[in-house]
């Protein structure tokens, strides 16, 4: 532990942003291309359960 601005432990800067500030709307953007794949991966899940079901009524 130590003080501010000195032995490298950099300084405070009041009224200012950081620049690790995220973007939301990037972030919201990129979520729901996010979620959307994975409503498509879960319809494909889906589908690929019926045909194997169908498959399987038929070898009976």
């Amino acid at each position: 532990i130590g003080q501010a601005g000195t032995a490298g432990f950099g300084s405070i800067a009041s009224s200012s942003l950081e620049m690790s500030n995220v973007d939301l709307s990037l972030e919201f953007t990129e979520m729901i291309v996010t979620q959307r794949g994975l409503q498509a991966n879960s319809r494909i899940i889906t589908t690929s359960d019926e045909v194997l079901q169908e498959v399987v009524n038929l070898k009976r």
